[in-house]
């Protein structure tokens, strides 16, 4: 009994003691608890790095992950953005009940305040240690909260007063040590022996406001390196016009800017380029290494916009990621300079700023450009590429650059560029020994090579290359232990094209790219550049290549990128049509490229107002007087095929309705206005006179005409539908405005007025322009940094010109801008009006195409388009930021919620993935609306697609968290759709469902949310694709048209075919028109293709316009028959009935006695070789049926070409045994030996001749499923070994 007492005794006395200690512990000796809230990781970082004391314990937390207040003594909150919900509100109010002290930091955006047992003393020195922040008021800061808050505590209670800093000031690598002005920190240089007399001034902004110290290994990193290499760099923290009066104060010829938006207003920026200081943006992250390196993790929106699309703004070089932020032991994030990318920076400024010092003769330079294999000429959106090539080195020339043994004449450079600068494909054996033995390539030994891929290259990265291709030197333009580089060497200049990016099942003629690395011959030409050349400077000349669309991240590239680490640490230039700055934007972030702009061709008069003019009298007067309505007015339009282009009736008997009459007058004013294009533009040639005044004309009538038909609509004279009209402007506005600004322009208006003005400034910015691209490069070349413009269609922003300016884009984050929204909502409504009208419903799915160029020119005018359609509207900041959505009320919206499904291009997704996953939101939003009047078949749509992916065997919880995925794009990253690998090898595929299903399998990539962005989901897109009523495909040049381009027929035609396939019908089409940037507009896809093929193709003056040009001019009539051919195969009711007649009329008979067989074999046989064989295609495909005459015609053309020129050599012939067997059978006996012969002189192996042999001739689409078949294979190989093994073990123990 005593025991057990003595027992409970002491237990009682540990337990009063252990209560006691504890007590003790917890009023006077445990460290004081301070919690902080919504921190950046900067501030984190250093935050706990400058608590110096062992009694102060901290604890960091971002605002959603706060909890728990009362069981601090402290909590620090920081005011931006910051925002607590009712739990967390209802914890803080229950530590503030328990005396804890509550601090909010208020100094800017702030939307939420909480201070709780502060007095406002306290609260004003907390604020002065905010405000003031570097070590020493950080450290007392900490230790000034631990006296308010636990001033009972036992340990050090010291603290010192905040330390004023100045706002703006200098410092260096050492902390602590500010300088108001510059010569005070040249001073401290000179006396720590850090100024080198005859070093360059660097100026070096943080981009922060507050010069890091403890957390900023990136920026003492850079200025060591920079100090170390003879540069006194200049650090300084400003803002405003302090941050442009402490940078003119040093006058440096450099500036280096870590950007947090625009480094400064356009006074600094002009200040900067007028005294040719050129502006570095590399950047770090505030991303772990981990997630950078992670291609599949696109560069999140506010770092994209903030590091990269602003500052574009300012011209800024280089965007490299030079840092990331990556986790301390004990949590907290810390700034981890990259080695490797650190020296890319280095090494691109230091080749850079070396420009200037370098004399002209002694400088490498090193020229790419594009040529797709065989004959065809070298390519670039429209630019003349032969004699633009040779101006400009004639121009390097002049400079003083050595260009030893150019040739004297155009004629002659041209022959040696296409023998000795060829493209061979490997599906010609023969081309390629022909080439390897005539063509003097470049020899480099395999060991040579693998020296050079071992140094330039991670080793993983050429482990994927040998993996995929074998050991070098490869299959292709390979020859015993070397390989063949196509080039051509002038002295100090490397001319090289670049070769294609995969081959085999990989070859994939799209320069957009394929998650597949590229082979050995694609690679030695860039490492021959980089390591024997030692090139000074890289340029890309014309658009487009294809290493910027080579596999990898949308910016913010790693030595893991082959469009990063092929340009190597050089300076990049990039010379680029203003008109694709969609396009554009991909390279300066993808291969660090300087974009220099050129023109475009020249806008010339169609010529079809005269063709048209007495039709349209005609037309005008009946539709005024229905007596004027006859049956001879229908007789011209029908035997002018216009019926056909708009689906009348072709009876010749009665009349067309007035309804149907106006269709026709607004289809051939379109005709009589249509802008088209001249011969393709040769670099630093003005345009002709007469060009120039129909190239003015085009970029300044329809403002004129339109603004005097506003006036005339406020005065009252004009109705608001006839201001809205097209066809109503372009006829009784339009001539005027032309008329009066050709006067004005040929100086017969003194003291021009109403928009002759303008039309003067334009003809200067044009004239101007033809030099400056040349210039521009000439000057970029020395050292002169190339200023900044935005990009597009000249005709819709005339703040392009002039040219020789480097390109940038827009901010995603304010799209749709306001007036985008409301031409997006009037295309929205005019949609579903007109399909009210066609079908007298509402469509329930509606399905659109978004591309970066559309999206840049139109400031996401499509986006508005989208939301508009579900009935949902953005809500922005006060910065004009699209930061929220909100639905639009039933009753307002005054319909139903329509369905939608987006098909995005890869360019849009890298640029403006935010915008993608704002279209998810919506769509969530709009599914999930209560207030519906009318039905909502966003809803029903969402429950469909979870029903049939559910059938599909996904999961009931996967298929519903997949049913509101609208948003698709392509695989791995890349950048096409594949269908143009299906058009340029159409003897692989025989039913037009075999590339429906390529189509599916290369577009299934969902990007709509961080958790399923980028995954590979066939059943998903299948479903959302599923009930398509309509297809809305933008257009937003006056540059390119629907058989011009041939991205259309590979997004539009492929997506209406794939919905053919899953519905069993084909949707409507109509393309989003913002050419006229007054009058947007919805058109038929049928009646768009119908005006741009009677404008263009079929239209004697424009053909007599293009045969002025050269090779690459001519080249475009292949593309154009091409594209025709992509419509054929993925919607071929596009097309009128008698296209291909048509074709066969002016091209093969030649009607119009224009002379083209003639002009062809002069400047580009291989692009009549390419068109005759597109038309036997066609017609073997059954998309033509020719009478025998014809096809023997058109065979027998195809066949002297080859006869007289050799086989083209390109894939569309030469890789199509099929095609090549079809037009032997075309032809006499004699000539189809002939011709057999020429083609086997091309495509014959040899012996001893290398090739790759693939495992199946087929597409990207069927490498996915066969690549993931091999990893499953070889897994299930590996599994069955290891049990083999552990069974055998076993065996051995027992």
């Amino acid at each position: 009994m005593r025991r057990g007492r003595k027992i409970f005794l002491l237990i009682t006395l540990v337990v009063l003691f252990a209560g006691i200690g504890w007590l003790a512990y917890a009023n006077w000796f445990r460290p004081t608890r301070i919690l902080v809230v919504n921190p950046l990781p900067a501030q984190e970082a250093e935050i706990i790095l400058n608590n110096d004391s062992r009694h102060i314990k901290v604890t960091c937390v971002a605002m959603e992950e706060a909890k728990s207040f009362d069981r601090y003594d402290a909590v620090l909150m920081y005011g931006r953005g910051l925002y607590l919900d009712s739990v967390q509100l209802k914890s803080l109010e229950h530590a503030a009940r328990k005396g804890i002290p509550v601090f909010t930091n208020t100094l800017r955006n702030f939307n939420f305040v909480v201070n709780h047992n502060l007095d406002s003393l306290q609260i004003e020195e907390l604020h002065r240690y905010f405000s003031n922040p570097c070590r020493e008021n950080y450290r007392n800061m900490l230790r000034y909260v631990r006296s308010i808050s636990t001033p009972g505590r036992i340990g050090e209670m010291y603290y010192e007063r905040p330390k004023a800093m100045p706002n703006n000031m200098f410092y260096h690598l050492e902390a602590g040590k500010y300088f108001d002005k510059a010569d005070e920190l040249t001073e401290y240089l000179k006396d720590k022996g850090l100024y080198s007399p005859s070093g360059k001034r660097v100026v070096f902004v943080s981009g922060v406001k507050f010069p890091v110290e403890n957390n900023r290994a990136h920026i003492d990193t850079l200025v060591s390196r920079l100090t170390r290499d003879g540069f006194n760099v200049y650090p300084l923290t400003a803002t405003g016009d302090e941050r442009e009066k402490m940078i003119r104060e040093v006058m440096p010829q450099a500036i280096i800017y870590l950007p947090m938006g625009r480094l400064g207003n356009d006074s600094l920026i002009n200040w900067a380029y007028d005294n040719h200081i050129p502006l570095f943006m590399p950047f770090p992250l505030t991303q772990p290494k981990e997630v950078w390196l992670d291609k599949y993790k696109p560069l999140g929106s506010g770092s994209l916009t903030a590091r990269i699309v602003v500052p574009e703004i300012d011209g800024g070089m280089t965007p490299l990621c030079i840092s990331t932020q990556d986790p301390s032991p004990e949590g907290y994030l810390i700034y981890n300079p990259d080695r490797e990318r650190m020296n890319a920076f280095v090494g691109q400024f230091e080749r850079f700023m070396n420009l200037r010092e370098q004399p002209n003769s002694a400088k490498k330079v090193a020229i790419a450009y594009f040529k797709s294999p065989g004959k065809d000429a070298l390519l670039a959106s429209g630019m003349e590429v032969v004699p633009s090539l040779y101006k400009f080195i004639k121009r390097l020339k002049k400079e003083g650059y050595n260009v030893k043994g150019l040739p004297s004449t155009l004629e002659e450079f041209n022959r040696e560029v296409m023998s000795k600068g060829s493209v061979v494909g490997d599906y010609a054996p023969a081309a390629q020994e022909k080439f390897m033995n005539e063509g003097k390539p470049l020899w480099i030994n395999k060991e040579e090579y693998q020296k050079w891929a071992e140094e330039i290259l991670l080793p993983e990265k050429y482990a994927e290359v040998e993996e995929r291709y074998g050991k070098a030197p490869g299959s292709l333009l390979a020859r015993g232990d070397s390989i063949a580089v196509a080039a051509l060497r002038y002295g100090n200049i490397l001319l090289f094209p670049q070769p294609r990016p995969a081959l085999g099942d990989d070859d994939f003629k799209v320069v957009h790219g394929v998650d597949v690395a590229p082979p050995h011959s694609y690679l030695a030409p860039y490492l021959y550049m980089q390591r024997a050349f030692d090139a000074d400077v890289m340029i890309h000349f014309g658009t487009h290549g294809n290493l910027e669309f080579t596999p990898g991240k949308n910016a913010g590239l790693s030595q893991a990128d082959w469009a990063e680490v092929l340009i190597g640490n050089r300076p990049h230039f990039y010379f680029y049509t203003t008109g694709n700055v969609g396009e554009a934007i991909i390279a300066k972030r993808r291969s660090h490229a300087v974009i220099v702009t050129h023109l475009t061709p020249p806008f010339v008069e169609s010529g079809l107002r005269q063709k048209y003019n007495s039709l349209i009298e005609n037309l005008h007067d009946a539709i005024a007087n229905p007596a004027q309505n006859t049956n001879s007015l229908k007789r011209e339009i029908i035997n002018l095929g216009i019926n056909r282009d708009l689906g009348l009736d072709s009876l010749l008997s009665g009349t067309y309705s007035p309804d149907e009459l106006k269709r026709v007058d607004s289809f051939v004013e379109e005709l009589a206005n249509e802008k088209i294009t001249g011969s393709y533009y040769v670099m630093g040639e003005p345009y002709s006179p007469t060009d120039m005044i129909t190239t003015v004309l085009a970029i300044t009538a329809d403002e004129l005409a339109y603004k005097r038909a506003k006036k005339d609509f406020e005065r009252g004279l004009i109705s608001k539908e006839s201001l809205q009209d097209f066809t109503y402007i372009s006829h009784h506005y339009l001539p005027d405005a032309k008329r009066y600004l050709s006067q004005v322009l040929s100086g017969k208006v003194q003291n021009p007025q109403d928009g002759g003005e303008i039309a003067l400034e334009v003809r200067r910015l044009l004239t101007e322009s033809a030099g400056a691209e040349l210039d521009a490069m000439v000057n970029a070349l020395s050292g002169i940094p190339v200023r900044p413009a935005p990009g597009g269609d000249p005709v819709l922003n005339r703040n392009v010109l002039p040219m020789g300016r480097n390109m940038y884009s827009i901010n995603a984050e304010t799209a749709p801008g306001p007036q985008a929204w409301d031409k997006g909502v009037a295309l929205a409504e005019q949609t579903l009006s007109n399909y009210r009208e066609k079908h007298g419903e509402y469509p329930k799915k509606v399905s659109y195409t978004f591309w970066a160029g559309e999206f840049i020119s139109s400031q996401g005018a499509t986006i508005a388009q989208a939301l508009r359609m579900l009935g949902v509207e953005p809500i922005r900041d006060d910065q004009g930021r699209v930061m929220d959505l909100k639905l639009t009320p039933s009753k307002e919206l005054g319909r139903p919620r329509i369905n939608i499904l987006v098909q995005v291009s890869g360019q849009l997704r890298d640029i403006a993935s935010s915008r993608l996953k704002m279209i998810t939101d919506a769509v969530r939003l709009a599914s999930e609306a209560q207030d519906d009047l009318y039905p909502n078949y966003v809803a029903d749509g969402s429950i469909e697609q979870e029903k049939r992916l559910i059938d599909k065997g996904e999961s009931p919880q996967r298929a519903r968290e997949l049913s509101k995925m609208r948003v698709f794009g392509p695989v791995n990253s890349g950048y096409s759709t594949g269908m143009l690998r299906y058009t340029e090898s159409s003897g692989e595929w025989e039913e037009r469902s075999e590339l429906a299903d390529g189509y599916l399998n290369n577009m299934c990539a969902m990007y709509g949310d961080d958790e399923n962005w980028g995954a590979i989901n066939r059943n998903v897109l299948e479903a959302g694709i599923s009930g398509t009523d309509v297809i809305v495909q933008p257009r937003q040049s006056n540059t390119w048209g629907p058989i011009s381009l041939d991205h259309v027929y590979e997004f539009t035609g492929a997506l209406s075919l794939a919905a053919e396939t899953i519905n069993g019908k084909e949707p409507d089409a109509v393309m989003a028109d913002y050419r006229n940037s007054y009058l947007p507009k919805l058109q038929d896809t049928k009646e768009a293709i119908a005006v741009e093929t009677r404008a263009t193709i079929l239209n004697p003056d424009f053909i007599k316009e293009r045969m002025k040009g050269g090779a690459t001019t001519a080249q475009m009539f292949g593309e154009i028959f091409r594209n025709i051919f992509g419509w054929s195969a993925t919607r071929p009711g596009a097309l009128n009935d008698n296209i291909y007649d048509d074709l066969y009329d002016v091209y093969i008979e030649d009607i119009h006695n224009l002379g083209v067989k003639d002009y062809f074999e002069r400047v580009n046989p291989a692009a009549l070789q390419e068109m005759t064989a597109t038309m036997m295609e066609s017609a073997r495909k059954g998309f033509w049926n020719p009478t025998e005459t014809q096809l023997k015609g058109v065979a027998g053309v195809h066949a002297e070409v080859t006869a007289d020129h050799g086989a083209p050599c390109t894939e569309f012939v030469c890789g199509n045994k099929k095609l090549q067997e079809f037009i032997t059978s075309s032809l006499e006996k004699s000539k189809a030996e002939r011709y057999r012969k020429d083609i086997d002189a091309a495509v014959e192996e040899r012996a001893g001749s290398q090739r790759l042999k693939a495992e199946s001739k087929g597409f990207l689409s069927k490498t996915i499923n066969s690549s993931a078949a091999v990893y499953i294979a070889i897994s299930a190989v590996v599994l069955l070994f290891i049990f083999v093994m552990l069974k055998i073990r076993l065996k051995r123990k027992e």
